[in-house]
């Protein structure tokens, strides 16, 4: 039965057996290994009591190798033994194999005698690589794999591993372990290459046996693995990972230095009219031209899209600022793309510096980030160094966020009415809805500081569209419990001019009952100067349903007339500083804007009206209507119907309109 079941091994040229772990017998063994046991039969063999001499330390390790096996693991190791009182040892390979009863055998497959190494290893089969070196670590044999492959160049352990002192160290090592393991780039006589070296010390004969892996290969792909993970693939610079990576492991680390971020200026113009491919081009001319500005002088990465990095240290630079404006002015000069010719571009640069601004290289690139959206703010193609309130800033903007967006889903905001007062017929007019957002831990929150965010982050969408709800409901509930037809007029962000902000609305109109001519949109000049054709569609739809259509803080924009002429615009909404300006070019704005107004047909509402002079002015240049603290700050609902509106100043008779300048 058992002859069957090994039967596929018969016919191996190396010796094999089977070794029965719990009796401590070999239960088969091909006719290969008898000579090795010194065995003259099968049966004889298997006739041996083996536990008779076996020690505590052999039975656990054969325990041990019996719960790997299990583990499907096999292994390859030498083995000491004494068939006969004779010690032989051998390399072998142990693996689990089932029996006919379900217990697990150890099979053993003999690959080399270590009596047969002096005869040039040719255990070895030329697929493996295997040196011998004597205990003074000179050559003493290698296998045909190595001398085929590599020639008869190599003369001893010390020209192999590149230098005697770790010869030396391998020597004594082995000798005191009894085995070594390193990966090292080793010299073969012809090249260097990289080898797993497995190391066996022979100590009978005191002499290093090196079995060599030849791992260059998958240490070349682990090499472009890593190159390619830490290099920007299109400009072949080093990406955010490379450059951090590089700054941590660099031997000068604690050298101070100073980080560069910089963000090209107006790339995504050229990107979106000359195409991507022009912008990867650009690309890589400014990569070139920012290693030649650098000059060897630190690192220099790709951070993403059109933002760069550069490290410098002090002791190269000692000053960051004239550094900076010597980058910018390079880049300032034209590159020429065959394709298209010459273009410009400006660049804005923030920078932070290790160790004063913080000792991390994380921290810093976010603190150089920081600090050149503030180059940006403060007019582009410029540099400007971290400060802790830039992070304060940037903290407090996170916090906001969060908070808003819950706010969002809560819907935590309050509308705030200040009326628009008639100035021919001294009454109400209507109000201008105005949010107003109390948190209860960051308390009252300006809207000149959350309708920003919300426009940056998208969330002026939802906020908009609940504040149009929330203003028409309240409309109609004037309506019907006044039965006046009062205005209501609500601002609008760029954000929310969509297609579908017109069906949005008269869908509103609909479902609350109300008359689209008491509804009026505000909108800065600011808002129709991006996708201009797209924003106009949207102001005829809505001027479609009846509504009416401010233009808010006039004179304050780029391209008031042209849009007056353009849009269809209703009524003109002077800014406050103009309202407020006590100077003699704040009046002629004043009386100009009346004037082209009535040229235009349209009607105007002057903001901003804080004293009784401003609105007596104003009632002298014939202006339609007025809001300001002077008449009504702005009050919730609820308020403003307590009072029955009674807390609006009365509003004087106009006095002689020949006071202003423009009839």
């Amino acid at each position: 039965m058992l002859n069957q079941t090994f039967f596929p091994f018969n016919h191996l040229q190396s010796p094999i057996w089977v070794f029965d772990i719990d009796n401590k017998t070999i239960i088969w063994a091909n006719l290969s290994a008898l000579p090795l046991w010194e065995a003259d039969s099968l049966n004889e063999l298997t006739s041996r009591d083996l536990a008779h001499d076996m020690s505590e330390a052999v039975e656990a390790t054969l325990n041990g190798y019996r719960l790997r096996f299990n583990k499907d693991e096999i292994i390859k190791t030498w083995w000491n033994f004494t068939p006969k009182q004779i010690l032989k040892k051998a390399l072998c390979v142990f693996s689990g194999l089932k029996l006919p009863d379900g217990r697990t055998a150890m099979l053993v497959e003999v690959i080399a005698e270590e009596s047969t190494l002096q005869r040039d290893l040719a255990f070895t089969d030329c697929s493996n690589l295997a040196l011998l070196f004597s205990k003074e670590g000179k050559l003493v044999s290698a296998n045909n794999a190595f001398t085929l492959s590599f020639g008869k160049y190599l003369h001893d352990l010390a020209n192999f591993l590149g230098d005697i002192s770790s010869a030396d160290s391998w020597l004594n090592k082995a000798k005191t372990d009894g085995t070594i393991h390193y990966k090292k780039l080793c010299w073969t006589g012809q090249s260097h290459l990289w080898f797993d070296i497995e190391g066996k010390w022979l100590k009978d004969k005191q002499q290093l046996l090196l079995h060599l892996t030849n791992i260059s290969p998958e240490k070349e792909k682990l090499r472009k693995a890593k190159y390619n993970a830490e290099h920007d693939f299109l400009t072949d610079l080093l990406n955010r990972r490379g450059i951090s990576n590089a700054i941590n492991e660099s031997i000068h680390q604690q050298q101070p230095y100073s980080l560069l971020f910089l963000d090209i200026d107006g790339f995504k113009m050229i990107n979106d009219t000359y195409g991507h491919a022009i912008g990867d081009k650009l690309l890589k001319a400014i990569a070139i031209r920012l290693k030649e500005t650098l000059q060897h002088k630190g690192l220099l990465a790709r951070f993403g899209g059109d933002e760069f990095i550069i490290q410098v240290e002090h002791r190269n630079v000692q000053d960051t600022l004239s550094f900076a404006k010597n980058i910018i002015a390079k880049l300032n000069k034209p590159f020429h793309l065959k394709e298209v010719g010459e273009l410009s571009i400006g660049c804005s640069i923030g920078t932070a510096s290790y160790p004063n601004d913080a000792d991390n290289i994380e921290t810093l690139v976010t603190q150089a980030d920081m600090a050149m959206h503030r180059a940006k703010l403060r007019g582009r193609n410029c540099s400007h160094h971290f400060s802790p309130d830039m992070a304060d800033a940037l903290y407090r903007k996170m916090i906001l966020r969060h908070h808003l967006t819950l706010a969002l889903e809560m819907e935590a905001f309050e509308l705030y009415y200040q009326p628009i007062i008639d100035l021919k017929t001294r009454k109400l007019k209507g109000f201008e809805a105005l949010i107003r957002w109390y948190d209860e831990e960051l308390g009252q929150v300006s809207p000149a500081e959350f309708i920003p965010l919300a426009e940056e982050t998208g969330q002026i969408v939802p906020l908009g569209k609940w504040i149009l709800k929330t203003a028409f409901l309240q409309l109609a509930a004037w309506q019907k419990k006044y039965d006046q037809a009062f205005m209501m007029s609500v601002n609008l962000s760029r954000a929310q001019l969509q297609a579908s902000l017109a069906p949005t609305i008269e869908a509103m109109i609909q479902r609350y009952n109300i008359n689209p001519a008491q509804l009026a949109l505000e909108l800065t000049e600011s808002t129709m100067l991006q996708e201009y054709d797209d924003a106009k569609q949207c102001l005829e739809d809505l001027a479609a349903l009846g509504i009416e259509l401010y233009l808010d803080d006039f004179g304050t924009g780029y391209s008031s007339l042209s849009q007056l002429q353009d849009l269809p615009i209703s009524t003109v909404k002077l800014d406050q500083s103009f309202v407020q300006g006590n100077h003699k070019g704040s009046h002629a704005i004043v009386e100009a804007t009346k004037a082209i107004c009535e040229k235009l047909d349209l009607k105007v509402v002057a903001e901003g009206v804080e004293t009784i002079e401003q609105l007596q002015y104003l009632q002298m240049c014939n202006f339609d209507y007025c809001q300001g603290y002077y008449l009504a700050k702005p009050m919730p609902a609820h308020q403003l119907e307590e009072s029955g509106f009674a807390l609006l100043n009365e509003v004087p008779e106009s006095p002689n309109h020949s006071l202003c300048h423009t009839q």
